[in-house]
Protein backbone atom coordinates (compact mmCIF):
# COMPACT_ATOMS: atom_id res chain seq x y z
CA UNK A 1 0.00 0.00 0.00
CA UNK A 2 1.54 3.54 -0.51
CA UNK A 3 1.55 6.35 1.81
CA UNK A 4 -1.24 8.30 0.24
CA UNK A 5 -3.70 5.99 0.37
CA UNK A 6 -2.73 5.15 3.91
CA UNK A 7 -3.51 8.67 4.85
CA UNK A 8 -6.93 8.85 3.05
CA UNK A 9 -7.76 5.61 5.17
CA UNK A 10 -6.69 7.60 8.64
CA UNK A 11 -8.35 10.64 7.55
CA UNK A 12 -11.34 8.68 6.77
CA UNK A 13 -11.30 6.69 10.03
CA UNK A 14 -11.03 9.45 12.04
CA UNK A 15 -13.73 11.22 10.18
CA UNK A 16 -16.19 8.25 10.68
CA UNK A 17 -15.37 7.43 14.31
CA UNK A 18 -16.18 11.21 15.00
CA UNK A 19 -19.52 10.62 13.12
CA UNK A 20 -20.34 7.57 15.06
CA UNK A 21 -19.61 9.47 18.58
CA UNK A 22 -21.74 12.07 17.11
CA UNK A 23 -24.51 9.80 16.82
CA UNK A 24 -24.28 8.19 19.88
CA UNK A 25 -24.03 11.63 21.78
CA UNK A 26 -27.10 12.36 20.19
CA UNK A 27 -29.09 9.24 21.20
CA UNK A 28 -27.49 9.99 24.64
CA UNK A 29 -29.80 13.49 24.58
CA UNK A 30 -32.36 11.49 23.86
CA UNK A 31 -32.25 9.05 26.41
CA UNK A 32 -31.43 12.06 28.87
CA UNK A 33 -35.07 13.81 27.51
CA UNK A 34 -37.07 9.91 27.74
CA UNK A 35 -35.43 8.18 30.94
CA UNK A 36 -34.18 11.25 33.05
CA UNK A 37 -36.50 14.14 31.95
CA UNK A 38 -33.95 16.18 30.58
CA UNK A 39 -35.68 19.60 29.28
CA UNK A 40 -35.09 20.81 25.29
CA UNK A 41 -33.62 23.44 26.58
CA UNK A 42 -30.83 21.90 28.49
CA UNK A 43 -30.26 19.63 25.45
CA UNK A 44 -29.80 22.49 23.25
CA UNK A 45 -27.73 24.21 25.13
CA UNK A 46 -25.35 21.36 25.78
CA UNK A 47 -25.48 20.33 22.79
CA UNK A 48 -24.42 23.94 21.92
CA UNK A 49 -21.27 23.82 23.86
CA UNK A 50 -20.01 20.65 23.03
CA UNK A 51 -19.87 21.43 19.61
CA UNK A 52 -18.20 24.36 20.06
CA UNK A 53 -16.03 23.31 22.63
CA UNK A 54 -15.36 20.52 19.96
CA UNK A 55 -14.77 22.60 16.77
CA UNK A 56 -12.29 24.64 19.40
CA UNK A 57 -10.42 20.76 20.26
CA UNK A 58 -10.42 20.23 16.56
CA UNK A 59 -8.63 22.98 15.60
CA UNK A 60 -6.42 23.84 18.24
CA UNK A 61 -5.69 20.22 19.63
CA UNK A 62 -6.45 16.94 17.50
CA UNK A 63 -5.10 19.19 14.34
CA UNK A 64 -1.72 18.44 15.61
CA UNK A 65 -1.86 14.96 16.45
CA UNK A 66 -2.82 14.43 13.23
CA UNK A 67 0.07 16.43 11.56
CA UNK A 68 2.27 14.56 13.34
CA UNK A 69 0.27 11.60 12.36
CA UNK A 70 0.68 12.64 8.91
CA UNK A 71 4.29 13.56 8.81
CA UNK A 72 4.98 10.09 10.68
CA UNK A 73 3.53 8.22 7.69
CA UNK A 74 4.88 10.47 5.35
CA UNK A 75 8.80 9.45 6.91
CA UNK A 76 7.82 5.70 7.16
CA UNK A 77 10.04 3.27 4.07
CA UNK A 78 7.99 2.13 2.12
CA UNK A 79 5.46 -0.18 1.75
CA UNK A 80 3.71 0.37 4.43
CA UNK A 81 1.07 -1.66 6.03
CA UNK A 82 -2.29 -0.97 7.25
CA UNK A 83 -0.90 -1.54 10.55
CA UNK A 84 1.10 1.59 10.34
CA UNK A 85 -2.21 4.01 10.15
CA UNK A 86 -1.33 4.94 13.67
CA UNK A 87 1.46 4.62 15.68
CA UNK A 88 1.75 1.82 18.67
CA UNK A 89 1.31 3.43 21.37
CA UNK A 90 -2.15 4.57 20.15
CA UNK A 91 -3.31 0.57 20.11
CA UNK A 92 -3.19 0.62 23.43
CA UNK A 93 -5.13 4.19 23.71
CA UNK A 94 -7.76 3.00 22.23
CA UNK A 95 -9.32 0.20 24.30
CA UNK A 96 -8.98 2.76 27.07
CA UNK A 97 -10.95 5.09 25.34
CA UNK A 98 -13.21 2.87 24.96
CA UNK A 99 -13.42 1.36 28.65
CA UNK A 100 -13.34 4.75 29.53
CA UNK A 101 -16.59 5.57 27.50
CA UNK A 102 -18.76 2.32 28.83
CA UNK A 103 -17.70 3.54 32.18
CA UNK A 104 -19.05 7.24 31.32
CA UNK A 105 -22.27 5.71 30.06
CA UNK A 106 -22.48 3.13 32.81
CA UNK A 107 -22.25 5.70 35.70
CA UNK A 108 -23.92 8.58 33.97
CA UNK A 109 -26.16 9.77 36.76
CA UNK A 110 -22.34 10.57 39.16
CA UNK A 111 -21.38 12.86 36.38
CA UNK A 112 -24.25 14.68 35.59
CA UNK A 113 -26.50 12.58 33.38
CA UNK A 114 -26.72 11.19 30.10
CA UNK A 115 -26.78 15.22 28.95
CA UNK A 116 -22.98 15.31 30.63
CA UNK A 117 -22.22 12.26 28.93
CA UNK A 118 -23.78 12.56 25.69
CA UNK A 119 -22.18 16.53 25.51
CA UNK A 120 -18.66 14.68 25.98
CA UNK A 121 -19.58 12.43 23.09
CA UNK A 122 -20.41 14.91 20.99
CA UNK A 123 -17.82 17.20 21.44
CA UNK A 124 -15.44 14.46 21.16
CA UNK A 125 -16.36 13.40 17.59
CA UNK A 126 -16.67 17.13 16.19
CA UNK A 127 -12.74 17.49 17.26
CA UNK A 128 -11.93 14.23 15.42
CA UNK A 129 -14.24 15.32 12.34
CA UNK A 130 -12.90 18.43 12.16
CA UNK A 131 -9.37 17.14 12.78
CA UNK A 132 -9.51 14.83 10.29
CA UNK A 133 -9.17 17.64 7.50
CA UNK A 134 -5.15 17.63 8.40
CA UNK A 135 -5.85 14.25 6.46
CA UNK A 136 -7.06 15.69 3.11
CA UNK A 137 -4.84 18.42 2.69
CA UNK A 138 -1.88 18.05 -0.07
CA UNK A 139 1.46 17.06 0.95
CA UNK A 140 3.44 20.01 0.98
CA UNK A 141 0.84 21.75 2.99
CA UNK A 142 1.28 19.14 5.79
CA UNK A 143 5.07 19.00 6.76
CA UNK A 144 5.81 22.22 7.98
CA UNK A 145 8.53 22.34 10.44
CA UNK A 146 7.43 21.95 14.19
CA UNK A 147 7.82 25.28 16.52
CA UNK A 148 9.18 24.65 20.06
Amino acid sequence: MNKKRLITIAGGLWCVIGFFLVVRGIRLYQLAEIEQHATIFAITISGFIAGLIGLIKGKFVLSKTAHRNKNRIYKLDDPVKLKDIFSRPIYFLIPMMMALGILLRSYNEYLGGYIVVAAIYCGIGMALIVSSRVYWFAESEVQKPEQP
